[in-house]
């Protein structure tokens, strides 16, 4: 027998997106989304006794739904579905509130045009991290379902990169079919890149301590033998 889970993710009106995607995976592992999200018709008058056994089994399943639901959401969103009488009709009223429906996902969409637009790597941020606020934003105009193809999104990296990968970008325009390469492909050529370049600062800051100690070394030297020299100069003279 499946478990409910004890730490759910609640939903408090902010993230829906999120919520959802993490919500699929529960009710996917307890059995419960075709009853949440398609739900179920009474029975006739005469359904026989299988179809009567099924519905008893269905609304077996949509309490579970509901109690799942309901744990899942705040007090403040727990009013807005509190009169729902399956766990579909609580589901759809979410979808209407808080999903990427109409003027709502069209105002959003919008907005994260604009952000994908303005989006660059800073200085000092690495290629990860970079990577991670692209896929953030990526994610959500999906979402709203913007068709966000992976050649549009190596173009716009490749454009927004720091100085410091002029060569390596040249180097992938000019060995790579963009519009086949895909976006994880062009993190683990940038990452490769970036890497090297840490091990080589890293190599000419060893070798640059190393040669300042030896050139200390070398100076503590000579004023030894200046001071044994001016010594014997004066013992020669008494």
């Amino acid at each position: 027998m499946n478990v409910i889970p004890e730490n759910f993710p609640v939903f408090d009106g902010k993230g829906y997106e999120d919520w959802c995607m993490k919500m699929d995976v529960i009710l996917g592992f307890q059995e419960l989304d075709e009853i949440m999200k398609d739900g179920f018709q009474e029975p006739s008058k005469n359904a026989s006794a299988e179809q009567k056994e099924t519905h008893q089994e269905n609304k077996r399943l949509d309490y579970k739904a509901q109690v799942l639901l309901h744990q899942c959401v705040s007090a403040n969103v727990f009013q807005k579905i509190s009169q729902a009488a399956t766990s579909k009709q609580a589901w759809d009223i979410l979808q209407q509130v808080y999903g990427n429906t109409g003027r709502t996902k069209k105002v959003k969409l919008q907005s994260l045009r604009r952000q994908y637009e303005l989006l660059s790597m800073i200085e000092q941020e690495t290629i990860a991290d970079y990577f991670n606020r692209i896929q953030v934003v990526t994610n959500s105009m999906r979402a709203c379902d913007e068709a966000m193809a992976d050649s549009k999104i190596v173009e716009k990296v490749l454009r927004t990169l720091t100085p410091s990968f002029d060569h390596i970008v040249v180097a992938i325009e000019e060995s790579k079919d963009l519009e086949k390469m895909t976006v994880e492909e062009l993190q683990n050529s940038l990452e490769a890149h970036e890497q090297r370049v840490l091990e080589r600062k890293s190599n000419d800051k060893v070798a640059e301590q190393a040669l300042q100690a030896r050139t200390s070394h070398k100076s503590r030297g000579r004023g030894g033998w200046n001071r044994r020299g001016r010594g014997r100069h004066r013992g020669g003279r008494s």
